[in-house]
């Protein structure tokens, strides 16, 4: 009677993470998805016109490769967590890998991000602009990697669960 309770108890587990990182993912995707659009819309403007004279000069392209980057690994998460659902193993599995990748990813992302920040061109740039442009840049790398780790402390919470032994007898 306690095997089966403990059973049932991990299988609601499951359920309840498979459908939070559904919707998480869900919802980085559609973020995904606007940012392509905007960078594609501005490698565009780039292309396009040789008057495109922004007092920012962005990377676009650097920014477009993390998008895409971030685009498939939450499709992979999405997926995967669906198939969790209907209790596949080799999807479980596909689901920690995706959870590892997308860890590293959120902490090493606002560290590239910072050492490519948007900068506004030097010429129109005086002391005051120069230290308000590094507080900027500071208090955006704060709250990006602030963020990145609490989205990485849930992923790992996941992952430890999905990879427990009990866990792995309900796939089997």
């Amino acid at each position: 009677m306690e095997i089966e309770a403990t059973k049932e108890k991990n299988l609601k587990l499951v359920k309840v993470l498979s459908w939070i990182l559904i919707i998480l993912s869900a919802f980085f995707i559609l973020r995904s998805f606007a940012s392509l659009r905007g960078y594609i819309a501005m490698i565009n403007m780039e292309s396009i016109t040789k008057n495109f004279n922004s007092s920012i000069k962005i990377n676009y392209n650097l920014y477009f490769i993390q998008s895409v980057f971030e685009l498939l690994l939450f499709t992979l998460i999405l997926i995967s967590s669906i198939f969790v659902l209907k209790s596949r193993n080799k999807w479980r599995k596909a689901l920690i890998y995706g959870l590892i990748v997308s860890t590293v990813f959120f902490i090493v992302s606002p560290i590239i991000n910072y050492m490519n920040f948007p900068m506004v061109n030097i010429k129109m740039m005086d002391i005051n602009e120069s230290k308000m442009m590094n507080i900027a840049k500071t208090s955006i790398l704060i709250w990006s990697f602030t963020r990145s780790v609490i989205i990485s402390v849930f992923f790992i919470y996941v992952i430890i669960k999905m990879s427990k032994e009990e866990i792995k007898l309900l796939f089997n």
